[in-house]
């Protein structure tokens, strides 16, 4: 069982986007209603058949997620046209809660992370690829979610980048793509060309998004190879030059493809022209939040923001723009601690792997997730990249030393 489930999760992700497209366009539905009707009967199969494990991380998770759904019923926020039932199975945290279940009681094995290893290098060189035709051409492979929906219009019309990864979810790059590239650059090494690429890929598609957080991000995941790495200082001025040159490679691709990066960087990342509407729009859901969170403050309103907030934030924004603020509007204190202590245990786990089998990539990855929900809402653990934190961690984290000493050639060749 545990080969087949390795073959399914190869086949997935992290091609996961490229699947998002083909079931779209068969269905016409989101991906993720088919996933949660997949994994939850190995889900069932494996409470059967083994004994099974539950970090303190997945276990908080699950209590979260209970939570989430109580408040979703208490709350009365089942939509008429949908059934509770419906909402379950469609629920990312449903999803996400049946992944991590399945990946903590399956045993990786070194072959299966080699191939992962090239999928995620293969699924970083599409998404520069299309992120690049997406500079001249910017509805190229996006999602209709974005170009036949009038409030994501104006995404576009900033001439935003989403490369591939809007066929799962408008804000999936921003999370999953600094995932991938935390991971990759702990696979290769400074001495193969693939790690420029990596450098390359990263800086280019994190700036071409126009979207703080993501750059912000992509600087997080890069922040480890100065920080936590065991590099050289030869090595470490190696990667700055690599940067530079990028950096220079980007200008350059941009300027002749009629890309104004001064523009870019006036209008996204300082806003001269907005009078900084993204940080008034913050400031705003600041003070909203302290207006509003003090008459529910424990247990919440539930995972949906009320019309009396909507109107104080003036059409700003459709919700408390700061994702911690916003769970803690949503779950009250009960609900967004247990939540935080899961990610808490979550990070804990990615920390002591990364101390202990020097691979930092499921570390630094999961601090830019933590670092975008500063800046934006979305807590959906069930993202590609998410997952495939975990199942990095969950490898090394059941290798011995010594194993791990001698398998690192070939992972990393």
């Amino acid at each position: 069982m545990e080969k087949y489930i390795q073959k399914i999760i190869l086949l997935l992700f992290p091609f996961y986007p490229l699947w998002g497209l083909g079931f779209n366009y068969l269905t016409n539905q989101k991906i993720s209603s088919f996933i949660s009707l997949l994994w939850i009967p190995i889900v069932l199969y494996y409470l059967i058949t083994k004994s099974n494990k539950l970090p303190k991380y997945l276990l908080f998770l699950i209590v979260f997620t209970i939570y989430h759904l109580s408040s979703v019923y208490l709350n009365n926020l089942v939509h008429a046209n949908s059934n509770l039932y419906f909402v379950i199975l469609s629920d990312p945290n449903v999803l996400a809660c049946a992944l991590f279940f399945i990946i903590e009681n399956t045993n990786f094995d070194e072959r299966f992370i080699t191939i992962m290893n090239r999928n995620i290098l293969l699924i970083v060189i599409i998404s520069l690829v299309v992120s690049v035709i997406q500079i001249k051409y910017s509805s190229f492979f996006v999602s209709p979610e974005i170009t036949d929906n009038e409030d994501n219009m104006i995404y576009l019309e900033q001439s935003r980048n989403f490369s591939i990864y809007s066929w799962i979810n408008i804000n999936s790059l921003g999370i999953t793509f600094p995932i991938l590239i935390s991971i990759l650059l702990n696979v290769y090494d400074i001495k193969k060309i693939t790690f420029p690429f990596v450098v390359l890929s990263g800086i280019i598609v994190s700036f071409l998004t126009k979207a703080r957080y993501v750059m912000i991000s992509a600087i997080i995941v890069f922040s480890q190879l100065f920080i936590s790495s065991k590099m050289t200082v030869r090595n470490k001025i190696i990667s700055i030059i690599f940067a530079v040159i990028s950096i220079v490679l980007l200008i350059a691709v941009a300027e002749n493809s009629g890309f104004n990066i001064q523009q870019v960087i006036d209008d996204r990342i300082l806003e001269k022209d907005k009078g900084m509407e993204s940080a008034n729009a913050r400031m705003t859901s600041y003070y909203v939040f302290l207006l509003k969170f003090p008459e529910n403050p424990w247990f919440g309103v539930g995972p949906e923001t009320r019309e009396d907030v909507v109107e104080l934030l003036g059409g700003e924004a459709t919700l408390i723009h700061v994702g911690y603020l916003s769970y803690l509007y949503y779950y009250g204190i009960i609900g967004f601690v247990v939540l935080l202590v899961s990610i808490f245990y979550l990070l804990r786990k990615a920390f002591i792997v990364g101390r202990k089998f020097l691979f930092w990539g499921s570390f630094y990855g999961l601090l830019s997730f933590c670092f975008a929900n500063a800046t934006f809402v979305y807590f959906n653990f069930s993202e590609m990249g998410i997952v495939l934190a975990v199942i990095y961690l969950k490898y090394y984290d059941d290798k011995s030393l010594p194993e791990l000493s001698e398998s690192n050639a070939v992972v990393g060749s």
